[in-house]
């Protein structure tokens, strides 16, 4: 799986997490999250450095420190609309984890994003088109790559990335990620 977006959803007013599978049937997981959440991942996205550690950098410091190495993040579960995850630690130990602090997580050290076949056959969406809106309401499709990016100058957060971001999180729906 592959961060695709964060985006807002209108009708509950909560920032969701496009997640998509790299190979198969490229089907598209949402994953509503907290606004702090989708802004530490966000900023892992766009490789921002803050000026103190964030939560997600904190840990991924500590599992190095034990000596110990995160191998994956999964998403395993969705249970009363609630997604499960877990840390895939070397030496198999697995630790129960909120799918958006494991996802930062990934993206900060660089390891996979794994979804269970089960909650993408159950929630996913298949054949999905991420577009954003122009101020004219014409749909453009999303950038979505941003490892393509370079890393901004010195830690600085880019200003017109933001603004692009923030356009997106006011006019993003739920049918702007359904092709069908």
């Amino acid at each position: 799986m592959r961060v695709v977006a964060i985006g807002m959803d209108p009708q509950v007013s909560q920032p969701v997490l496009l997640l998509q599978e790299i190979a198969g049937r490229h089907r598209v997981l949402p994953v509503w999250v907290g606004v702090p959440e989708a802004t530490a991942i966000e900023l892992e996205r766009q490789r921002v450095i803050t000026p103190r550690p964030t939560t997600h950098r904190l840990i991924g410091e500590v599992i190095t420190s034990c000596g110990r190495q995160l191998e994956r993040v999964r998403v395993t579960m969705m249970r009363d609309n609630v997604f499960h995850g877990e840390l895939v630690l070397d030496g198999g130990t697995r630790i129960s984890a909120r799918v958006s602090d494991a996802v930062a997580l990934a993206l900060h050290l660089d390891v996979p994003i794994q979804a269970e076949d089960d909650v993408l056959d159950q929630v996913a969406v298949a054949d999905a088109e991420v577009v954003t809106l122009d101020p004219g309401g014409e749909a453009e499709p999303l950038d979505l790559d941003p490892a393509d990016r370079p890393p901004a100058e010195g830690g600085a957060i880019d200003v017109g990335e933001i603004a692009e971001f923030r356009r997106f999180l006011d006019d993003a729906s739920p049918e702007d990620f359904d092709k069908g």
